[in-house]
């Protein structure tokens, strides 16, 4: 099978080739085409010095570009690819090496902060003796919150196996979140919440002063947001025990870049050439309104649906636009945000090269002047509490390759986390490169020994 073979989504509803048997005449020449480009784009980077890195096997690159090409049809024809109906159990035959487990529905006690859904329509559902202490993972799989699965068999499945494969860990949980074209913001963090309480009563019980085990957080991607999310959102309600640590793999943690304040202002993510993702701005920002919970509107395009509307709708619209940069510009969503850094102090490296390093003072941090201009359940973001952005946050450690299209965001998180708690360890840029992959892996290794000490 190609693609998942699901209805159209509604927020796909308008795009040229979202219908059958469009989207499948268009992805099967997009497939053509891109297998008939293989070698074009082997004889064009024979030479090294016209690679886009020159450490670079022609394999790698004939990958990029081939992924990136595919990619394409997500934006025109609404294709998704690995995904699964998070309320459906596996099939008994499916797995070979997991075991599936319904988790239940978050507790009324524990249901506090983000997890409060502002509109009123994401329900919450079921999301699925050792010698020494178990150290438990709970990862959160890759995909912009719209492909991909918790599956065995899906791409970023990888990961947990490969954690598995060396004994560094007890038991993984892979969540399968519901995504955004199932439910909106703040149904992911539900799910996330729910699985970590799951985990919680297994091994605790009701007894959070005891340690019975170390819990770490595992993501890839958009599912690194969501662990940055569910320990965020652990820190502020405090009706959970914090988890041991954080293990991210290229977090993506701005979103608000899909959102400039005006269209000639938008600055492109770095390393278009050498990131196998597309990153074309409206379809992004599509994407991002939908799993925010704001529908598309025709007459605009993507990233320039804020624009004044007329009559009776753009009193509509400026008002959603009001609503939805808020909430882009959430800790919960966009943790690494200027904004949202610029808001705590922190020094934010720009998309153009350039660098805000004079922070403006931290005027909603004090308990003294707080005062939300909101109630928290409808846009958590600064809690009094707290005086930095990532206080009483778990010791992390971050993964990034520096041909990815995530570097500025992802460097400026792991500087802002290092400077509030100091217990951030990020593997410097280039681990993607497959010569340096199992130094990679070998470092991962050794940050977890910690974890296993008694």
């Amino acid at each position: 099978m190609l693609y998942d073979k699901t209805p159209q989504y509604p927020h796909f509803a308008h795009l040229p080739f979202a219908k059958e048997p469009f989207k499948a005449i268009y992805v099967f020449q997009r497939i053509i085409t891109t297998v008939l480009l293989v070698p074009i784009w082997i004889l064009v980077n024979l030479p090294r010095s016209r690679r886009p890195r020159q450490s670079w096997s022609l394999r790698q690159i004939i990958f990029v570009n081939f992924t990136r090409r595919i990619y394409r049809v997500t934006e025109v024809a609404g294709v998704t690819w690995g995904t699964r109906n998070p309320e459906e159990e596996p099939g008994p035959k499916e797995l070979k090496e997991t075991v599936f487990e319904w988790a239940p529905p978050l507790k009324e006690s524990l249901r506090k902060g983000v997890v409060l859904d502002r509109f009123g329509r994401v329900p919450f559902k079921r999301a699925g003796c050792f010698k020494q202490i178990p150290v438990i993972g709970i990862f959160f799989h890759g995909g912009g919150y719209s492909q991909l699965s918790a599956h065995e068999k899906s791409r970023t499945s990888h990961i947990p196996r490969r954690l598995m494969k060396n004994n560094l860990f007890t038991e993984i949980y892979a969540v399968e979140y519901r995504l955004l074209q199932h439910a909106p913001l703040p149904a992911v963090i539900m799910d996330a919440a729910a699985a970590y309480s799951h985990v919680v009563d297994k091994y605790y019980g009701s007894n959070f002063a005891s340690k019975p085990c170390k819990i770490i957080l595992l993501g890839d991607s958009s599912g690194g947001n969501l662990a940055l999310a569910l320990a965020r959102w652990i820190r502020d309600e405090q009706v959970l025990p914090t988890p041991d640590g954080l293990l991210l793999f290229s977090p993506s943690c701005d979103a608000s870049h899909a959102f400039p304040s005006t269209d000639s202002s938008y600055i492109p993510r770095p390393h278009a050439s050498t990131d196998y993702l597309t990153d074309t701005p409206e379809p992004r920002a599509l994407m991002q309104r939908t799993f925010l919970g704001f529908k598309y509107r025709p007459g605009g395009t993507g990233w320039g649906q804020w624009k004044r509307g007329r009559s009776r709708e753009g009193r509509e619209i400026e008002e959603e636009t009001r609503s939805l940069m808020e909430i882009i510009h959430s800790e919960y969503v966009s943790p690494a945000s200027p904004r949202v850094l610029r808001r705590w102090g922190h020094i934010v490296d720009l998309y153009d090269g350039s660098r805000l390093g004079d922070p403006t003072p931290k005027a909603d941090s004090s308990p003294d002047t707080f005062t939300p201009r909101n109630p928290a359940h409808s846009y958590p973001s600064r809690y009094p509490q707290f005086h930095t952005l990532f206080a009483q946050f778990p010791k992390t450690f971050i993964l990034i390759g520096d041909a990815e299209r995530l570097t500025t965001e992802v460097g400026n998180l792991a500087r802002a986390m290092g400077k509030d708690f100091h217990d951030v360890f990020m593997i410097p840029p280039g681990w993607w490169d497959e010569r340096i992959k199992s130094e990679v892996w070998e470092d991962v290794k050794v940050w977890m020994r910690g974890f296993h000490e008694q």
